[in-house]
């Protein structure tokens, strides 16, 4: 009994270590971003109605807005026409793709581009759905390119979006200046507030608030490539064309999850600059607002679960399969930041475990083991916990900035669920991974269901008719 209590106690220790160890490692990687945040005082950019005129008085640019669609007869025409109404922005195009055996779909992109023949363009995939987004892409791509040859008109930027997107009026203004300074252009993006009570719809407000009001811009800081975040991605024809040579004729790569985070860091071998257009409009009445682009996203477990592992899989494992590990320190420090998810899942399990180890030596023991009350392990403690707060301090603060005090008070509740959220999502990215390797197949692309604020895009009664 004696032996089995000493492996037991051998076990706990070198387990506590390990884990502890680990999250210091973690806890160094924040603080590092925290200190040249702090150092740097970097912070979203605060313009003034002025400032914005200026933007506007620029000479337009001719966007070719592309959306890829399957299965989004409820959303597209509502996104369509509400960001029609509200864009203050003239020269810009929607190019709708839909697949031709997703007939409810090409219906209501039918209906809207009778209703905005001059704003919008259905583009048909030759191949029937779904493939994957990076393939969709790349047919409305193409069909762009194509068309210039026949209809004369030349685009500028090529912009992306999803179906169920909110643009800010003011976001292709922004872009349109910004590229003046950049082949790529990334706007912030935000989650539209939702119930409290939505603890799984709430972890995206608070993990999108951070990252796009602090680690994109300490990343561009520091010279490294922004990743896109799928939507309020703007690139130039330049950058386009680029591309598309070094993939043999394809804008994006359709064999990953995450092709559009593989365009932003591409841009950087390419030998084009990118920039993270994160900008607070602050009006004449005082009120402040992000030009951004907002969304809604999944408010359920498991589909939060199957996005998050869609992310985790063309992020972590793919991206190592097809980037690898290129560019300077900055660019093999992001990646391997990019690439954490896996093992901070890992190590909330360890956690766990160490919690319910530790505690049931305690109880039956009477306290815990020695071993651990080395004065080293006892000071690495302390900084994980210290960074638990800090990072618990500035999630708060960002969400307060971006969605509200009342959004903010959630924030420790959430970061629970999160962790749950990001465990599953780590493993069935591990296991689809490797069976797809295993099989020889490439992933499957598991599509999001989409939602629009209510009324938003709504036919008046002038359309109907």
């Amino acid at each position: 009994m004696a032996l089995f209590d000493g492996v037991l106690e051998t076990f706990i220790v070198q387990l506590t270590y390990l884990v502890v160890f680990g999250a210091f490692v973690f806890t160094l990687d924040d603080i590092f971003i925290d200190a040249v945040a702090f150092f740097r005082k970097l912070k979203p950019r605060k313009i003034k109605i002025a400032e914005l005129k200026v933007m506007q008085n620029r000479s337009q640019k001719h966007f070719a807005i592309m959306i890829a669609n399957w299965k989004e007869a409820d959303v597209i025409a509502p996104m369509i026409r509400g960001n029609i109404r509200g864009l203050e922005y003239d020269n810009y195009t929607f190019f709708i793709g839909i697949y031709p055996n997703d007939t409810a779909t090409w219906n209501e992109a039918r209906k809207i581009q009778v209703q905005h023949p001059d704003k919008v363009v259905v583009v048909v995939n030759t191949l029937p759905g779904p493939t994957s987004k990076g393939q969709m892409l790349n047919e409305i791509a193409s069909k762009i390119m194509a068309s210039e040859k026949v209809t004369g008109k030349h685009y500028d930027l090529f912009l992306l979006q999803d179906s169920e997107d909110v643009l800010h009026p003011h976001s292709l203004t922004l872009m349109n200046d910004s590229s003046e300074r950049a082949d790529f252009v990334q706007i912030p993006v935000f989650s539209f507030d939702v119930p409290r009570t939505s603890l799984v719809g709430g972890i995206y407000i608070d993990e999108f608030s951070e990252s796009h009001t602090k680690d994109l811009l300490v990343r561009q800081c520091l010279g490294a490539a922004i990743p896109s975040a799928g939507v309020g991605t703007a690139i130039s024809r330049e950058f386009m064309k680029a591309v598309m040579l070094k993939q043999n004729g394809r804008f994006l790569n359709p064999d990953t999850l995450t092709e559009d985070y593989h365009l932003g860091i591409m841009t950087k071998p390419l030998g084009f600059k990118s920039h993270f257009a994160c900008v607070e409009l602050e009006k004449t009445c005082g009120q402040k607002e992000f030009i951004a682009t907002r969304e809604y996203f999944p408010h359920r477990i498991m589909a939060s679960v199957r996005q998050k592992s869609r992310w985790t899989l063309g992020i972590t494992y793919q991206g190592t399969d097809n980037i690898k590990w290129q560019g300077d320190w900055v660019d093999k420090y992001f990646l391997l930041r990019d690439r954490r998810a896996p093992f901070n899942s890992v190590l909330i399990v360890l956690s766990l475990l160490v919690l319910i180890s530790l505690s049931l030596f305690t109880i039956v023991n009477g306290t815990a083991p020695s071993a651990l009350n080395h004065p080293v392990l006892v000071a690495l403690m302390f900084a994980n916990a210290f960074n638990m707060a800090l990072r618990l301090m500035q999630r708060v603060r960002a969400v307060h900035r971006v969605n509200g005090g009342s959004q903010a008070c959630m924030v420790p509740l959430r970061w629970l669920v999160a962790n749950f959220v990001n465990v599953l999502a780590s493993y069935r990215a591990h296991k689809t991974y490797h069976e797809s390797v295993k099989l020889g197949v490439r992933p499957a692309w598991v599509k999001t269901d989409h939602q629009l604020p209510s009324h938003f895009g709504l036919e008046t009664e002038a359309q109907v008719q």
